[in-house]
């Protein structure tokens, strides 16, 4: 899987995060998140741009979205990509949302604006008929030692998604710093295939 990374020089880093620790008293709460990112930087952990990677990554075959993120807690990720290009992953069908929940930022719900992807090519029959498709792929689950031991609901996993019944294969566990699009890879698998066989049993469930 190709995602963005933010490279920097780890001694670049070590000196802009001081900078920023020198300051701090005067920090805002995006201050923090750069100054943790230099901090990660410097100790040589790999920082990616996780949204950033899914709008580089593109659509295929079926122009879908070749990858998709989901919180580490979910065992299924619903995405519903409307004709002008915006896209939205959810843990529940974006449609079942009553209006107030999908006017409330969620933190399982990540939505790409308008001309994110390219302009769905739709055949004109399904056109008139709809204005958004709603698809689900299945989340990869975590193997043991690589799991969280607290705090899983803080994670989430980026992936080559298989918008259909098909046990996903090649994940990676991301902690979120801040709010920003800069993830720390706090580890990267694939699935075995006894952790796919044993996942299999919930494309039936």
């Amino acid at each position: 899987m190709e995602t963005t990374h933010v490279t920097l020089d780890r001694d670049e880093a070590a000196r802009l995060y001081r900078k920023y620790k020198e300051h701090a008293a005067y920090s805002a709460p995006i201050d923090w998140e750069i100054q943790r990112a230099y901090q990660l930087l410097a100790k040589g952990k790999l920082v990616i741009r996780a949204l950033e990677s899914i709008k580089s990554a593109g659509l295929n075959r079926e122009f879908l979205p070749k990858l998709a993120i989901a919180p580490a807690t979910a065992e299924r990720c619903f995405m519903t990509r409307t004709r002008d290009g915006a896209v939205t992953f959810d843990v529940t069908r974006w449609g079942s949302r009553s209006a107030k929940q999908r006017t409330v930022f969620r933190e399982e719900a990540f939505v790409f604006p308008v001309e994110s992807f390219p302009i769905a090519t739709w055949d004109p029959e399904r056109r008139r008929r709809e204005n958004a498709s709603t698809h689900e792929a299945m989340v990869p689950i975590i193997p043991l030692h690589l799991r969280p031991k607290r705090g899983l609901a803080n994670y989430h996993i980026l992936w080559e998604a298989e918008w259909r019944r098909v046990v996903p294969k090649d994940p990676l566990l991301l902690r979120r710093i801040g709010r920003a699009d800069l993830w720390l890879v706090v580890a990267a698998w694939e699935l075995t295939e006894v952790e796919q066989a044993a996942l299999a049993t919930r494309v039936t469930a």
